[in-house]
Formats: C-alpha cells, structure tokens, sequence
C-alpha cells in the first residue's frame, strides 16, 4: 500500500472501543529519530490533545490516558497515522514519519494496518474480535462511493445512506474522526450536482444548492439530537463553510437554525472598554487607542473556537459597510489575537474592521465562558 493512500485512509478510521473508560491505560512511544509529534483524539465532533512534545532520537515517552478509541498520531510535517488505544499497555515505534509505526502488544492495530494495506478478501472477511475495523472498511467504501454521484436523486439517494450509517453506528464512531469527516463530506456532495433545469434562471441553480445544504443541517440536527448539542452540530456545520471563506451560506445556514446558532456561556451585561486599549489595522501593521474611534462603534467578540461568531461578525462587518453610517466593526477576541482572527479581514471587500491587540483586554476579560455570538454598541469611551 503506498504512503499516499495508507495516509488517506488514515482518516477513515474507526473505533473498537465504545468511549473513554475511567480505567488508565499505558501508552509508550518508541523513536528511533527526534521528532515532533502530537496524538489527538475525538469525542463526537471534537478533536482535542492527549499528548504533544517532542520525543529525542533513541528514547521514549510514557502516556497514562483514560481515552479508549481511535486516536491520530500527527507528525510536526503533517504525515498522520491511526492509533487504536485499548485496555491493554500499548508500544508505537517510530523510525520515519513517512512511514507507519509498528507496535507492539497490540493485536488490533497490527490487523488494522494488514487490512487497510490488503486486498486479500479471505483477510477482509475476517470476523471477530475485529468487527469495527470491518466498519471501517464499509465507511471508507462509503466515502469512496460518493465521488460518483452527479444527480439530484443520486444526491438524495446516497445522503440517506449517510443518515443510517451514522445513525446506526454513532456509539462505535464517535471516539475516531468519523463522524466528522463522514458530514464533511456529507456537505461536500452537493457541489457534485447539477441543480440546473432546463428553462430555470441561473439562479434557480443556486437556490437549489442552497436550500439542499439548508435542509442537510435540519438533517443532522434531527439525526445526532440524541448524542450531541444542537449547538456543537450547528456550529461543526457552518465551519465547513466558513473555512472555506463561504460566508454568506455560512450565514444562511445560520438563518435558517436560529435557536441553535450560539456557543455556550454566560450572558454579560455591562461591559466598559477602556479608551486606551490597543487596536490594529486589519494587516496587524498599525496600532492606535480604542478612544481614537470617535462616534459609535460596534465591538464584536469573536471566539476562534466558535465559528457562529465569527460568522456573524463578518456579516455585521459587511452590512455596516453597506450602510450610510458604515459604523467601524472592532472585534474583542477571547483568546490572543491569531491569523485565524485576523483571517476574518479578507472576507470582507469593504468596511471598517480592526481588532483589539492589547494584553489587557486578555486580563480583563471573564474567566468563564460568555454566551456568543455577542455585539456591544458603544457610543463613545467613558474610561
């Protein structure tokens, strides 16, 4: 199996493991090199760390996690490979980030990689104990099968076959990238179409495509309500778009699913900003005062982990530049200004857009989550 595909189907990976367990588990990383590498887990649509460092050559590392599930290992080039972590004390051995590791007490991971490199059927149809790397190969069938697809019935015919194959296995998929990659494509799938009818306006094609693409997030909604947030569902789905700076069906979408267009917090009234906050120009190139903005303002706060408010804050961006008072958008983020914030720039081709760069707005701000999106209108600075 080459590189590049054993790479792709490292992606499509599935888990043995019904979730995290509260027993702990030994994890020992074996490298033959010095490397950086990271291995990240999955809980629905979530991906998070459960471990990054740097691991000199001839050495190891111990990792103690109670995660039980399909984990990524993520080298510092960008090379990933699938980890299964059970019960059982694990070993991975590196020699080449362009080549997978090997293990060592671990049955189930040495079968994984002979299925994913195989074309044996007799090894394919292999049964217990390794029934979910057998759901892998059926969800990796399924993605592949969805290249093909060029009709609306197509579409409709094999968004269903998503709906079940999640449906009946999210308890089996959710601690692997699964689900996640299974919606992405999900969404991906309408581009494929042609939407035009013979005589319709141009534009009937896209309002077809948006209306699908509307109707598929009402579809997830519905479908994982009993395992996940309507939220995190919500907030997952405008991302795919919103990435792709896809701004105004991003917003449509949020249109459409209102009461679950938000992240989780406390709502916060009241808030002063200081006049002598530090601001920068959308290329991170000049800096003045909050209290050089004289007039009313619009101040933005912007998550980088909750793509709704983002969203949100490009469209109120656009819409005041659309307007005669084109009020200046001054985005607050809760985390340290990054190129991910600064990103939201370059959706907008008009407007004013700054954000605040200042140490003590980091300081300032709650320790506890606020409820977003949230916009603050300030007519003047008062402290």
């Amino acid at each position: 199996m080459t590189y590049k595909s054993l790479i792709t189907c490292s992606l499509l990976v599935l888990t043995i493991f019904h979730g995290a367990d509260s027993a702990w588990a030994k994890v020992t990383i074996q490298s033959s090199i010095s490397t950086e590498i990271e291995l990240n887990g999955f809980n629905g649509l979530h991906q998070s760390s459960i471990f990054k460092d740097v691991i000199t050559a001839d050495s190891k590392q111990e990792i103690d996690t109670s995660y039980r599930g399909l984990a990524l290992l993520v080298f510092a080039g960008g090379q990933s490979y699938p980890i299964i972590i059970g019960t059982d004390p694990l070993t991975i051995r590196i020699t080449d980030p362009n080549q997978p590791p090997s293990f060592a007490g671990s049955g189930e991971n040495d079968f994984f990689y002979k299925l994913l490199a195989s074309e044996d059927t007799a090894l394919q149809k292999t049964s217990k104990p390794y029934d979910f790397a057998h759901l892998m190969l059926q969800a990796k069938d399924l993605l592949a099968s969805s290249q093909a697809i060029h009709t609306v019935e197509e579409l409709a015919a094999k968004k269903k076959e998503f709906h079940n194959f999640i449906g009946n296995h999210y308890q089996d998929l959710k601690h692997s990238d699964m689900t996640r990659r299974l919606i992405a494509q999900y969404f991906m799938m309408h581009e494929y179409i042609d939407y035009h009818s013979k005589g319709a306006p141009a534009t009937d094609i896209r309002l077809k495509y948006q209306k699908e693409v509307v109707n598929g997030v009402g579809n997830w909604l519905e479908i994982l309500k009993p395992y996940l947030a309507e939220q995190e569902i919500l907030n997952y789905c405008v991302s795919l778009y919103y990435d792709r700076s896809m701004v105004t069906l991003a917003s449509l979408i949020i249109a459409n699913h209102r009461d679950a267009a938000y992240c989780p917090g406390e709502t916060t009234d009241g808030w002063k900003f200081s006049g002598d906050l530090l601001v920068t120009e959308t290329n991170g190139a000049k800096e003045k005062k909050l209290a050089d903005f004289k007039g009313p303002k619009i101040i933005a706060f912007v998550s980088d982990d909750c793509p709704v408010s983002m969203v949100e804050t490009v469209s109120k961006a656009r819409k005041s530049a659309g307007q005669k008072e084109n009020l200046p958008v001054i985005v607050a983020p809760l985390q340290k200004l990054s190129s991910k914030h600064l990103a939201m720039a370059n959706m907008i081709s008009k407007g004013n857009i700054f954000f605040i760069n200042d140490e003590k707005w980091q300081k300032a701000t709650p320790a506890k989550k606020i409820k977003l999106p949230l916009f603050v209108e300030v007519m003047d600075n008062s402290n």
